[in-house]
């Protein structure tokens, strides 16, 4: 369980301080750092997702035990948790709805402007 909360945290620091660092440049650069903050946010919303969903069903199982961890022990419920998780089918989720809330954003941009 410590792995999956290390990495989490290395991740959200270091995208987060990379991303920052992109939003500042982005009128000095024109808007030329917007991709690559673009695509930062992007993989943050994806370690987010998944780390979330990893989360949830670990505390998913250990409610169904009644609160407990049952006779295995919370190492070997998160480990066979981690091991089931489809990053994949989570990941493809998390940007279909992100898309959708895109192309959301933009057809309202679009239906504002006269």
């Amino acid at each position: 369980m410590g792995g999956v909360t290390a990495s989490e945290l290395v991740a959200t620091f270091g995208l987060s301080s990379l991303k920052g660092l992109l939003g500042l440049s982005a009128p000095v650069t024109g808007g030329a750092s917007l991709l690559p903050y673009l695509s930062i946010a992007l993989t943050q919303a994806g370690v987010a997702g998944v780390s979330s969903y990893g989360i949830g069903q670990i505390t998913k199982a250990y409610l169904a035990n009644g609160a407990s961890w049952g006779p295995d022990g919370p190492k070997a419920v998160v480990t066979k948790i981690l091991a089931s998780l489809d990053e994949a089918s989570i990941l493809s989720r998390i940007k279909d709805e992100l898309r959708a809330k895109l192309d959301l954003q933009q057809r309202n941009t679009q239906t504002l402007q006269p």
